[in-house]
């Protein structure tokens, strides 16, 4: 091999940089992959979105003059309706809170002089029991519930951790916590909660929920049905929509299963991903094709050195696993230098952000796989010619010598 130090050299630096897309591959899958099973912080299994419109004083069904308080009473009405249902495990009212949901506020509090930013969400209190929310200790969906009810505010835990990870909201004193206006705020938090990320494809998380002030503010009508009950559901809210669920100005026009809200919400993400698979599928494999006719090449060219080993006592055994050594032997001497192009790209910044850029059981773990994936190409690539070469007859290979 060091007498052929030439022809080796152009192969180990093919190795660095194929190794080096290879990481970066491994690297994207692998955040894609992380991010998407990470907890979601919620379930919204069996859920649904009932749809409520308001009628216009151009329906003949419209009552004119409804008061505040009537229009409360009416919304009250179908909520309670729907809760009356056998189906119905748990109904509630919210403002821009159910997730895969583009339409957020924000609220924005300090600890010390630490700041905290999160999206801000309102609903009633059975919204945690529809969306099963948890607290960091074990509380139950009911318990948080019950805070609610009593007027306190629930925020995640990973509020203030965007800044410094050390500052768990179930370990701060609360008595820190302002609003932006200096006004204590820490007395009406109640438990912190699990993160809840904003979807499947995303790592934010941080968000604070109040219990709603008013109804009229209220776009939203979640339900979850109980587990095996979801037959039919739809089509029998539907059905009384414009009878039981027709309360003065207020009807039911649509409900919407909360896997249809998720698979269109992610639509763009979910392609992005599909594109970007197969386009990386489609490069692994020219990158196989690549080492295949490399080490094809290089094989062909030596079977006269095989033959002339034949002569000399080696076996086809000993024949094939020299030709293998040497492949993977370039590995070894080519992979602490592509390791370290991967230290310079995560350390710039230029790969997949999870939780950091250069994160060191990451980058080991897809540059594990990535040494992997190359021994089984350079073996692949050897293998074929290799049995081929094993088979020549030394007198014809060295006939013409």
């Amino acid at each position: 091999m060091l007498n052929e130090w030439s022809s080796n050299l152009w192969i180990v630096i093919e190795f660095i940089i194929v190794s080096v897309v290879i990481w970066y591959i491994c690297d994207y899958f692998y955040v894609a992959y992380s991010v998407y099973n990470r907890p979601r912080g919620f379930d919204a299994d069996h859920c649904y979105l009932v749809t409520i419109q308001e009628l216009t004083d151009k329906s003949p069904d419209f009552i004119p003059d409804r008061s505040q308080d009537e229009m409360v009473q009416d919304r009250l009405t179908i909520i309670e309706r729907l809760r009356q249902m056998p189906e119905v495990e748990v109904a509630s009212y919210s403002a821009n809170s159910y997730p895969y949901n583009n339409n957020n506020g924000s609220f924005q509090a300090m600890y010390d002089s630490i700041g905290g930013y999160g999206i801000n969400r309102d609903a009633e209190p059975d919204f945690v029991r529809v969306f099963r929310y948890h607290g960091v200790n074990g509380e139950s969906p009911e318990q948080l519930a019950e805070e609610l009810r009593q007027g306190k505010c629930l925020m995640s835990e990973t509020f203030f951790s965007s800044r410094k990870p050390e500052l768990a909201v179930s370990r701060l004193d609360k008595s820190k916590i302002y609003t932006q206006n200096d006004s204590a705020f820490g007395e009406k938090i109640g438990t912190a909660v699990f993160p809840v990320r904003y979807s499947d494809y995303s790592t934010f998380n941080s968000f604070i929920l109040f219990p709603t002030s008013s109804l009229l503010w209220c776009n939203e009508l979640c339900i979850r049905v109980k587990d095996n009950m979801d037959k039919d559901i739809v089509e029998k809210i539907m059905k009384e929509g414009q009878n039981r669920f027709h309360v003065g100005n207020y009807i039911v026009t649509d409900v919407t299963s909360f896997d249809d809200i998720r698979e269109r919400y992610q639509t763009e993400e979910s392609e992005q991903l599909r594109n970007y698979s197969a386009g990386m599928a489609f490069l692994l494999f020219n990158i196989f094709l690549g080492l295949l006719g490399t080490f094809w090449f290089r094989t062909q060219q030596r079977v006269q050195e095989v033959a002339l080993r034949k002569v000399t006592g080696a076996t086809s055994g000993m024949v094939f696993s020299r030709l293998i050594s040497e492949g993977l032997l370039m590995l070894a001497i080519a992979t602490p230098f592509a390791v370290g192009l991967d230290i310079l790209i995560a350390h710039y910044e230029l790969n997949q952000y999870l939780d950091g850029y250069l994160v060191w059981n990451r980058l080991a773990i897809c540059a594990i796989v990535t040494v992997c994936l190359m021994a089984v190409m350079v073996i692949a690539g050897i293998l074929f010619p290799a049995m081929i070469a094993r088979k020549v007859q030394p007198a014809e290979a060295l006939k013409d010598e």
